[in-house]
């Protein structure tokens, strides 16, 4: 009886084996296709907290933006039309910028020459207590 079980592990084991072989080829295949256009543009700190609801945030955040090839893109803030800023030619940019909002603000990626929007990331604003709209009145008498 366990005789048998041997030979099913002497058979099972090898094939089991090329299977996972055969996998890891086309697992390896697959991570090589990339696609020129993919940006990856990210925001730190994802999340701003102030202490009271409405109150503005004040923070100094990092946008970083890279691309497999240089390309030129322009920096907006959503729902405005001016532009934060151009960089011609580049595939990996990081720069530092003052955030003040008291609200969550989106950040868009636009290429330059047609103003698409290439990628987008975002501060949110959160806080840690509620604003309540009754006053509280301290009388000591």
């Amino acid at each position: 009886m366990y005789f048998n079980v041997g030979k099913g592990i002497a058979i099972v084991l090898p094939t089991l084996l090329y299977c996972l072989l055969v996998c890891k080829q086309v697992s390896a295949s697959e991570l090589t296709v990339t696609n020129d256009n993919e940006v990856v543009f990210t925001a730190l700190p994802q999340q701003c907290v102030t202490l009271r609801q409405g109150r503005s945030c004040f923070a100094t955040v990092e946008l970083q933006w890279q691309s497999p090839s240089k390309q030129s893109f322009c920096l907006y803030q959503e729902g405005e039309e001016k532009q934060l800023g151009c960089w011609k030619n580049s595939n990996n940019v990081q720069i530092k910028i003052d955030f003040e909002s008291n609200k969550s603000v989106k950040y868009q990626l636009r290429k330059e020459v047609n103003n698409k929007i290439v990628a987008e990331a975002q501060v949110e604003v959160s806080w840690q207590h509620k604003n309540t709209a009754r006053k509280r009145r301290w009388r000591l008498f």
